[in-house]
């Protein structure tokens, strides 16, 4: 009886965040925040095609990644320093095998 072999694929899926717009007079500026925008995420058609597009060629999804970057803000307030960090996630490595079939 032979060893099953496998091939590997890997894909990078970005993720965004909400995007407030605000207003002060005249001028508009626009705001990223640190709330995850998962409805967009979940509701993106290209992203669903490519998963089934990948399902019907046979790859099974093995595993799932983030991929983070670090924020960090520092202030000053009133003589107060202040500062923090944090790790966003700015998108997903997702890990694909299907078997090799050798004849």
């Amino acid at each position: 009886m032979g060893h099953q072999k496998f091939e590997y694929h890997t894909e990078f899926s970005p993720f965004q965040y909400v995007v407030r717009t605000k207003k002060l007079f005249m001028f508009k500026s626009e705001e990223p925040t640190t709330e995850p925008d998962t409805q967009v995420f979940l509701k993106d058609s290209e992203r669903q095609n490519r998963l089934a597009q990948l399902d019907s060629e046979g790859w099974e999804l093995v595993s799932v990644q983030p991929v983070v970057k670090g924020e960090v803000k520092v202030g000053n307030q009133n003589a107060q320093g202040w500062s923090y960090g944090l790790a966003l996630p700015i998108g997903y490595l997702l890990f694909f095998k299907r078997p090799i079939h050798c004849d």
